[in-house]
C-alpha cells in the first residue's frame, strides 16, 4: 500500500522545501513518520514526481532558455550569456546543449581585484532534468573564493569544457593563459581543453584527488601526512628532504607519487605570478556545497538562484570591505602577523645594501628586498613578506606592510 503516489501525496511539502534532502534522509523521514522501511528505488521516484509537480513545467523552462538569456543582457549590461542548440539531431526541432552565464559584474571584479588563478570543476544536477554545471571559481585578495562563470551542459566532455573555456577566454581576454594559472580536478578532458585553448597558463593539479587516486595503493595515516609535507614545501631542499622520509614508507612509493608532474602539485615547483600558493582545489568544491540546494530545481529556477545568491554575497563582501582599519585584507594581515611571530627566530646577517643572510634552524636563505625575493619562496609565491624578509626589515628598522601587494 505505500506506493511512491502514496509516498509523493504524503510528504509534499517537507520534499518541496527541502528538495536537497538525499535518498536515504527520505527513508530516515518515512521510517520515523510511518514506522516503515521503504526501498531507495521507491524514494527516488517520489521524490521525482514532487520536483516535477511542484516546481514548474521542466520542459517550458529550457523552451524559454533563450528568452531568459535576453533579459539578463538587458538588465545586466556587459554580460555575457550564450545558448548553444542543435538544429540537426532532430529536423525540426531545437534541442537544448549548452548554456553560459558570466555577469559584468563578476567579470569586472575578477580583472581588477583577483588572484591570477582559476579553478574549474563540474557538479551533477540533481533534479529530474539530468546534466552537469561547470563552474570557474577564482580567489579574491582576502582569500576568499570569487565565482566567475558557470555552464549548464550535457556533459563532461571534452567538447564541453572547450565551449566553456574558449567564452570564458574571450570574456576575460586571457590570449594564450600566459601569466594565468589554471587548477583542476585531473579531469582528461579539461587537461584536453587548456593544452589546446590557454597553452601558455601553469597547470595544477589538486593534491586531495591526487592523494585520493594514490592512496589506492598507498594507505595510511602517516603516508597521507608525508604526501601533504611534500605537497607544501617551498624550496627544493626541504622537499627533496620530505620525499626522501617518503621513501622509507615504502618500496616504490616514490616512483608511483613522481608518476604525477612535480610542478602541478608541489609548491617548491610552481610558478609565481599568480600570487596564490593553493595546492588543491577547494574554491570550486566550497561553491558546488554552496549552490547545492540550487542543483535540485528546474535550469531557469536553478540560474536564477544562483544569480540573486551571488547578488546578496557581492553586496555582504562590499559592507565587509568597507568595516577594514588599513588597506591590507584581513587573511593577508593574519598571515603577516604569523610571519612577525616566525621572524623572532631568525638570525640575521646584512651586506649592508639590500641583500641578506637570514639563519632558520638548519636552513639559510637570502633575502633582497629590492627585487622582494626570499630564497624560500614563501614571499614571490604569496606576495606577503615571509618571516625572513619580515627579520630582515625589522634589522633596518622599515616595516613590513608597505611591502604587501596591492
Amino acid at each position: 500500500m505505500c506506493t511512491t503516489k502514496f509516498l509523493a501525496s504524503r510528504f509534499k511539502d517537507e520534499i518541496t522545501k527541502q528538495p536537497s534532502l538525499r535518498i536515504w534522509e527520505i527513508q530516515e523521514l518515512y521510517r520515523e513518520e510511518l514506522g516503515l522501511k521503504v526501498g531507495r528505488t521507491i524514494c527516488y521516484k517520489a521524490k521525482m514526481m514532487i520536483l516535477r509537480e511542484n516546481m514548474g513545467d521542466w520542459n517550458m523552462k529550457f523552451a524559454r532558455l533563450c528568452d531568459y538569456a535576453e533579459v539578463i543582457k538587458q538588465t545586466n549590461p556587459g554580460s555575457s550569456v550564450w545558448v548553444r542548440m542543435d538544429r540537426e539531431t532532430v529536423p525540426g526541432k531545437n534541442l537544448f546543449v549548452y548554456f553560459y552565464v558570466y555577469l559584468d559584474a563578476l567579470k569586472k571584479g575578477w580583472k581588477e581585484g583577483c588572484r591570477r588563478i582559476i579553478g574549474f570543476d563540474g557538479c551533477f544536477l540533481k533534479g529530474a532534468c539530468k546534466g552537469e554545471l561547470l563552474v570557474a571559481v577564482g580567489r579574491n585578495g582576502n582569500n576568499q573564493i570569487f565565482p566567475i562563470a558557470w555552464a549548464v551542459v550535457d556533459k563532461e566532455t571534452k567538447h564541453s569544457l572547450s565551449f566553456f573555456i574558449n567564452y570564458l577566454k574571450e570574456d576575460l581576454q586571457l590570449g594564450t593563459g600566459q601569466g594565468l594559472t589554471v587548477m583542476s580536478d585531473m579531469q582528461k578532458g579539461l587537461q584536453a581543453a587548456v593544452g589546446e585553448l590557454l597553452p601558455n597558463a601553469e597547470v595544477r593539479m589538486c593534491a586531495r584527488h591526487i592523494w585520493s587516486n594514490w592512496s589506492k595503493r598507498w594507505k595510511g595515516e602517516e603516508r597521507r601526512k608525508q604526501l601533504w609535507r611534500c605537497s607544501k614545501e617551498t624550496f627544493e631542499v626541504k622537499y627533496s628532504e620530505e620525499l626522501y622520509k617518503m621513501s622509507r614508507l615504502g618500496n616504490e612509493i616514490n616512483d608511483d607519487l613522481l608518476h604525477y608532474p612535480q610542478v602541478s602539485w608541489v609548491r617548491a615547483f610552481f610558478q609565481e605570478h599568480s600570487k596564490c600558493d593553493a595546492v588543491e582545489n577547494n574554491m570550486c568544491e566550497t561553491f558546488n556545497s554552496w549552490i547545492l540546494s540550487c542543483r535540485h530545481k528546474s535550469i531557469i529556477t536553478m540560474l536564477e538562484e544562483i544569480r540573486r545568491k551571488l547578488m546578496t554575497r557581492t553586496v555582504d563582501i562590499v559592507k565587509f570591505a568597507d568595516t577594514w582599519i588599513c588597506d591590507i585584507a584581513p587573511m593577508a594581515r593574519l598571515m603577516l602577523e604569523e610571519n612577525k611571530e616566525k621572524s623572532r627566530a631568525c638570525k640575521v646577517l646584512w651586506n649592508a645594501d639590500v641583500g641578506f643572510e637570514i639563519g632558520e634552524g638548519q636552513y639559510r636563505h637570502t633575502v633582497n628586498l629590492t627585487n622582494r625575493v626570499c630564497s624560500c619562496r614563501t614571499w614571490q609565491l604569496r606576495d606577503i613578506p615571509c618571516q625572513h624578509a619580515i627579520s630582515a626589515l625589522y634589522h633596518i628598522e622599515h616595516e613590513p606592510e608597505s611591502l604587501v601587494e596591492h
